[in-house]
């Protein structure tokens, strides 16, 4: 008996167990049968429809005005600042006197230079002067010497007189040679004193500076009474009416930004255009190489130097591709992109490729033109799902 009762108990407890179990499953089918249709209030969706059309592919970026041309004024000697005759904001031209240094040291030397070559110019017309003289002398005892030897050798004369003139003659030759030298050696040193003359107005010059090019005074920096050193900056000027934007493209775009294309920016809700004139041949320490883009006088206008300004580099165009809003791409956890499409009431995920995009439409392939897309819903992308149905709101 009692191991029928231990064998039954638990054969009776599993058969219970599963005529519970069909019940709860019989009872579990029919409330679902009972049950409203899922979905049976359709979930309002915003959409639109692919359209076919051409698609520019860009590259937005933050350009920099700045002067197309910028001069930085610095001395060459150290000096004490004498005079500083513009401020920030003038307007100059190329010449203008900027600032004047102190120069009376230099000009001191320059003096110096001058006197000692009007002595050697008065020494050296001196000299010519007994040069002149020694020549007359000199025609004068070579006449006597001819004379004297001739007279000599017909016995007219003493050969001791004869030797004497010749002797006299060769005494004036050579003080006439010397003379001529030493006035060859004061014309060295009059060419000599001259090349110092012109080496010490050079630096004489180099007390005054002037203007390299026509524009403003950006920056001041220095005052009289201040010592300059060719170290320091002391003003720097720009260009007012010719500018140029200037950007960084990362490493990782430089195969599709170069030289030559085309860009546009907007001034004052002003869409402009221009190119790409200059990209640096190195990258910067950021791993960025900088474009710059000159600007005509006229694309210039409305820009002031140091403003930020939205830049987009045209890279391509995309002919006949299918275009749906960027708000209606959807991303999976794989990475790919899709898109919900709506057909006979109801969702229908598409897997796209994205082939660009220009502000905010993308050019797709995975989708035909036609198709009505998602654009967003009212409760975000996380509550829809294949096969739901929705009401199309447009």
């Amino acid at each position: 008996m009692r191991r029928f009762v231990r064998l039954g108990l638990p054969l009776l407890v599993l058969v219970v167990l599963i005529i519970g179990a069909f019940l709860l499953v019989q009872n579990k089918r029919q409330e679902l049968a009972n049950a409203p249709e899922y979905g049976g209030d359709p979930r309002p969706v915003t959409v639109t429809r692919a359209e076919k059309g051409d698609l520019r592919l860009t590259w937005d970026y933050l350009a920099v005005v700045e002067p197309r041309t910028e001069a930085d004024v610095a001395p060459r000697v150290r000096a004490e600042v004498e005079e500083v005759r513009v401020d920030e904001g003038a307007s100059v031209s190329p010449g203008d006197v900027l600032v004047r240094l102190d120069s009376a040291e230099t000009r001191h030397r320059l003096r110096e230079v001058k006197a000692r070559i009007s002595e050697a110019r008065a020494e050296l017309s001196g000299n010519r002067a007994t040069i002149r003289a020694l020549e007359e002398s000199w025609r004068f005892w070579r006449d006597e010497r001819e004379r004297d030897k001739s007279l000599a050798a017909k016995g007219s004369l003493s050969q001791s007189r004869a030797e004497k003139t010749a002797q006299k003659a060769a005494e004036v030759r050579g003080n006439l040679e010397s003379a001529r030298e030493k006035s060859n050696a004061i014309q060295s040193r009059i060419q000599a004193l001259e090349q110092q003359k012109e080496t010490v107005e050079t630096q004489l010059g180099y007390y005054t500076l002037k203007s390299p090019i026509s524009g403003a005074v950006a920056e001041r920096r220095v005052d009289s009474g201040d010592m300059a050193s060719p170290s320091g900056t002391l003003l720097r000027i720009q260009t007012t009416d010719q500018l140029k934007l200037a950007f960084d493209v990362p490493q990782k775009d430089l195969p599709g930004v170069s030289q030559g294309q085309n860009c546009t920016f907007s001034v004052d809700g002003h869409k402009r255009s221009a190119s790409i004139s200059l990209m640096h041949p190195s990258l910067n320490k950021a791993r960025m190489m900088r474009a710059e883009v000159r600007l005509r006088d006229d694309a210039g206008q409305g820009l002031d130097p140091g403003a930020y300004v939205p830049i987009t580099v045209i890279l391509n165009t995309l002919r006949d591709a299918t275009l749906v809003p960027r708000s209606s791409l959807i991303p999976s956890p794989e990475g790919q992109k899709h898109v919900f499409a709506v057909r006979n009431g109801r969702l229908e995920p598409h897997a796209v490729e994205v082939l660009g995009t220009d502000g905010d439409r993308a050019a797709v392939s995975g989708i035909d033109p036609g198709v009505s897309v998602v654009e967003n819903t009212f409760l975000g992308w996380a509550r829809l799902s294949s096969g739901e149905k929705v009401e199309a709101v447009r």
